[in-house]
């Protein structure tokens, strides 16, 4: 069944595949013609032969103005005009289709429009698209989500696959704002987005080759799926397609030659004052934490644990040890060196951390001979007894520890396992002698309560997993220490991206429940005994961090405009208070943040710059920890030119002063 559609611009027949067909006002093509890539309109007009290069513009007057079912209304528009896209209308314009069309590419690709938002839409919906979502109907697309942001996506298989990559800008289109909004696409190398000239965003990993040349229809406006919900409600007046890659200084002449140069909005913008933050530890060495849901602080508040290490920017080695130690806040920040571990990783360290419980006594991995151990030291006495098992996640009483294989996560996912020990199952799929391991904290005896077989013959509701090789990660305590939330991960031997889903069970292993089955799941944290807020994707909800309630499918979206963007949150001893952060954006800059659940406001805490190098296994993430007090918090973070080293933010002015 083909697509209702509106008439193109303009009937002009394609002479070629491949010919490029014109549709520029003389003004408009008097100004693009400045330009590298309109250039190419005019080399191709005045030649008036075939050429592989495409090159579209479309502008609309009464002349020329869509009609049919779908069309929009043609209105006044600067010193122009543009379409009347609505959302309840399911407005859009057909530009074409098929063998012989000059919309067909497989290489390189700039799209550009100039639009502004009636409002914010309700779900995420394209300016132009050659993305239907069905089996072979995906090519690209450039748009806008609700939050505003501007989403371009590219696809090398026709599907959303691995092939397949998004990217979206970290700042947003203010409502009644115009902007050209041009989205790039250098196959293998970057996709990038400019917003009147600025640039927006950018990736250069994993870039698809090339663009899926399938038969769907170029369309502008909304598409079919995106309409669903409501689409598109707002103005197009200029739409630009091109088999080239615009460069960036062709990206910001061109609005400026426009006149479009309103900054975009972004939500970092902030005037109220930061909060202070000062540098707790110094180089040469460089210090950092790991993992955001351990106790870092000493009941008192006084000390704050640390790992230190003599070099960055490669992966562990077996005989690399670095030194465990604690900070002294009140004797001007002093070094306390307590050991040395054999047993770390870049993300989430040796697990080192505060015994929930205690007054005195720090716990931290090792590797001894062939097996992984974990220390408990008292920092005041000194006492020192090891445990024959590691630890991950410990109790709220301290007396109970549970853990992952690691040689099997560092087998699985470098970076966030113990190299050293290779796994014994490593040509198991699912092996039965290995999973999770319960720790008893004093007397150090260990039992495996939940094998990684018994999991991964658990049936999963998107598809068979029985031939893919399965691991567990992300094990977490809940807050009366009577269930375990842990991830299952399973990979193909081809695929590079992991199957996900979280489960949780008592501490014995028994009644084990799928909580989340959808695959996406990320961060998370404990609200209470039985409610657990996930950065996820639900299918009625959509991407964000999303609040399970345990042994149920209730769920509800938590800071859906503020907690938009993936990070590592905690609540505040308050739990009226969330802690969280962001991964860099596209200048590179982390930001760490409180976000008020009663009232829904973020305040930032910091915009932390990582310099280049940081990336991969060794990149580092801020993940901010709090004081149990609830008034600090110390990150991680590379921003201060002397490598990783920790930071502590006083948050006590705004925690103390919450917003009505």
């Amino acid at each position: 069944m083909s697509l209702p559609h509106s008439p193109a611009p303009s009937q002009t027949p394609a002479r070629k595949r491949y010919h490029t067909t014109l549709r520029i006002s003389a003004r408009t093509s008097q100004i693009l013609r400045a330009l590298t890539i309109m250039s190419i309109f005019a080399a191709l007009a005045d030649a008036q032969v075939s050429s592989p290069a495409l090159a579209e513009h479309y502008e609309w007057n009464p002349g020329n103005a869509p009609k049919g079912r779908h069309a929009p209304t043609l209105v006044p528009f600067r010193d122009g005009h543009a379409l009347r896209f609505s959302s309840t209308g399911k407005t859009r314009v057909h530009l074409g289709q098929g063998e012989g069309e000059n919309l067909r590419t497989t290489g390189a690709l700039t799209l550009f429009a100039a639009v502004q938002l009636a409002a914010s839409p309700r779900t995420k919906t394209p300016f132009i698209s050659k993305w239907r979502c069905r089996e072979d109907g995906r090519s690209y697309e450039l748009g806008v989500q609700p939050d505003r942001t501007v989403f371009f996506a590219i696809s090398e298989s026709g599907i959303y696959d691995t092939k397949a990559r998004e990217l979206f800008t970290d700042v947003r289109l203010k409502v009644g704002f115009s902007y050209l909004v041009v989205g790039v696409f250098a196959p293998g190398k970057h996709m990038s987005v400019f917003i009147n000239g600025v640039p927006s965003g950018d990736l250069k990993s994993r870039i698809p080759g090339a663009i899926f040349d399938s038969q769907t229809p170029v369309l502008i406006g909304n598409r079919p799926g995106a309409e669903r919900r409501a689409g598109f409600n707002g103005l197009i007046a200029d739409v630009g397609i091109c088999s080239t890659a615009l460069s960036t200084e062709d990206a910001v002449a061109l609005s400026n030659k426009l006149e479009l140069t309103d900054s975009p909005e972004s939500e970092f913008d902030d005037t109220r004052e930061l909060p202070p933050c000062r540098a707790i530890t110094k180089g040469p060495k460089h210090h950092w934490f790991g993992y955001y849901d351990k106790l870092q602080f000493d009941p008192t508040c006084r000390y704050v644990l640390s790992m230190q290490v003599d070099f960055e920017g490669r992966s562990p080695r077996p005989d690399d040890e670095i030194k465990v130690g604690m900070i002294d806040l009140q004797d001007n920040d002093t070094w306390i060196e307590l050991g040395t571990t054999q047993a770390w990783c870049w993300q989430q360290g040796c697990m080192l951390q505060w015994r929930p419980g205690s007054q005195s006594e720090v716990l931290w991995n090792d590797r001894q001979n062939d097996r992984f151990v974990c220390h408990i030291m008292d920092v005041k006495t000194r006492e020192r007894r090891t445990l024959p098992h590691p630890v991950y996640t410990v109790s709220p009483d301290g007396k109970t520890g549970c853990a992952p294989d690691f040689r099997r996560v560092q087998d699985m996912r470098p970076g966030y396992g113990y190299c050293g020990l290779p796994d014994p199952n490593a040509d198991i799929l699912a092996p039965d002698d290995s999973g999770i391991v319960r720790v008893d904290l004093e007397t150090g005896e260990s039992t495996l309560i939940v094998s990684v077989a018994d999991v991964a013959a658990i049936p999963h509701e998107h598809g068979d997993i029985s031939a893919m090789k399965h691991y567990f990660n992300h094990l977490l305590i809940n807050t009366d220490g009577t269930r375990l939330e842990f991830l299952n991960r399973w990979r193909g031997q081809e695929q590079r991206s992991f199957g996900t889903r979280m489960l949780t069970c008592n501490l014995d292993g028994s009644d084990i429940f799928v909580l989340d089955p959808h695959g996406r799941t990320s961060h998370f944290i404990w609200r209470d005994p039985s409610h657990i807020l996930a950065w996820s994707w639900h299918p009625d909800l959509g991407n964000g961090f999303i609040l399970y309630r345990d042994k149920t499918r209730e769920v509800e979206i938590v800071g859906k405009e503020t907690m938009s963007r993936n990070g590592h949150n905690t609540y505040l001893p308050n739990p009226d208070w969330i802690l969280n952060d962001t991964y860099p954006d596209n200048q590179g800059y982390q930001h760490p943040y409180l976000y008020h659940v009663p009232t829904g406001e973020r305040f930032w805490l910091g915009h932390f710059r990582t310099p280049s190098g940081y990336g991969g296994e060794w990149r580092c993430d801020l993940h901010p920890r709090f004081s149990p007090d609830g008034n600090m918090v110390v990150i991680d973070s590379a921003h201060g030119g002397n490598g990783r080293q920790m930071h502590l933010i006083d948050i006590s002015t705004i925690v103390t002063n919450p917003p009505q």
